[in-house]
């Protein structure tokens, strides 16, 4: 590589992420509203394909029936969730105290007689600050509302001009139609992922949640929505989401069945659907490297916070399918899968 070369690239990169850091208050917003706009796109695609009184449903009604679903769909969400949290933040005195029994009980019977006082343990378990904390962060989102619908709805009405656009940029007619190709295929390897992860993400979701409220776990909708979200990071989001209401099941119940049923459940619900469903329905989409999605995280994280750690594997895999069509970043991509195996 050219000395040149490698000084432009090494500008361009340390610009974008300038980028991303002080404009973060408004490319978040822009983000949420991209993946919002494949999926209404990937519902739309699956409506056109369905048959009512034996027409088929034109792409315009699919596209409006699609936005209605998804609307409806976050709303229920936003509910949820700005409801569970104030009941997070007004049980979090009671959980406290519990977990306090507890890790006093767990130090008892470890033999540790240094045991920590109860300032220093609210020092660093604290659970009304986080889930104050929590309900911030949920809080942030939900204002974005308004400019997320502003995003979406420029989307939709620049959507059509997106392939004149394209052909305008470039001059030779066969590179044109070689240039639309790859553009469609990234289009639909894009809302395949978004589509496929979104549906395995609830199912997986609603399944714990039936484990959950069938033993009476407090907060189980929040619970619920928490492992929707933190699905979307493979791995370590699974873990994080499974663990948690586990935790909490230990402080809440004073019986040991609950907690095995609740964690027996959860986590064989999140093997066979991580080892079996995910698999078959992605396919190659969610080839990345442990390595680059540790990466990513602390990466996302530092960058856009909380916001980032929930968008960085969706942003990671779709730089990643885009990358994996031109030859000038073949090779980032490759850098970016488990195995080396790029599907283009």
């Amino acid at each position: 590589m050219k000395v040149s070369s490698f000084f432009q690239i090494s500008v361009l990169t340390i610009l974008f992420f300038y980028i991303l850091l002080v404009g973060r208050d408004l490319l978040i917003p822009f983000f949420l509203a991209l993946i919002i706009w494949y999926l209404v796109n990937s519902l739309a695609f699956i409506c056109q394909k369905m048959t009512l009184f034996h027409r088929q449903l034109s792409l315009p009604l699919c596209k409006i029936l699609s936005a209605l679903i998804v609307a409806a769909m976050l709303s229920l969400l936003a509910y949820l969730v700005s409801k569970n949290v104030t009941d997070v933040v007004t049980l979090a005195p009671v959980y406290q105290k519990k977990l306090t029994a507890l890790l006093f009980r767990g130090l008892a019977l470890a033999g540790l007689h240094n045991q920590p006082s109860l300032n220093q343990v609210f020092s660093i378990i604290d659970i009304g600050s986080l889930a104050s904390q929590l309900a911030h962060v949920i809080t942030g989102f939900i204002s974005n509302t308004g400019i997320i619908l502003v995003y979406l709805f420029f989307l939709f009405m620049e959507q059509k001009s997106f392939s004149v656009k394209y052909l305008a940029l470039i001059d030779h007619s066969r590179k044109q139609q070689d240039i639309l190709k790859i553009i469609d295929k990234i289009n639909h390897e894009i809302r395949v992922y978004i589509g496929v992860k979104s549906l395995i993400s609830a199912i997986t979701a609603f399944l714990c949640y039936l484990v959950m409220i069938s033993q009476k776990l407090d907060l189980a909708e929040f619970w619920a929505i928490l492992i929707f979200v933190l699905n979307f990071i493979p791995t370590v989001g699974s873990l994080v989401a499974n663990i948690m209401p586990l935790m909490f099941a230990l402080i809440q119940f004073d019986s040991a069945l609950p907690v095995v049923i609740i964690g027996v459940g959860i986590f064989l619900t999140d093997f066979l659907i991580g080892n079996f469903l995910d698999p078959r329905l992605m396919g190659e989409k969610l080839n990345l490297s442990p390595l680059a999605i540790i990466l990513s995280l602390a990466l996302w994280s530092e960058i856009w916070g909380i916001a980032g750690m929930i968008l960085c594997i969706p942003l990671t895999v779709i730089f990643m399918i885009v990358f994996s069509h031109f030859p000038q970043t073949r090779s980032l991509a490759i850098l970016l899968s488990r195995d080396g195996k790029i599907v283009a």
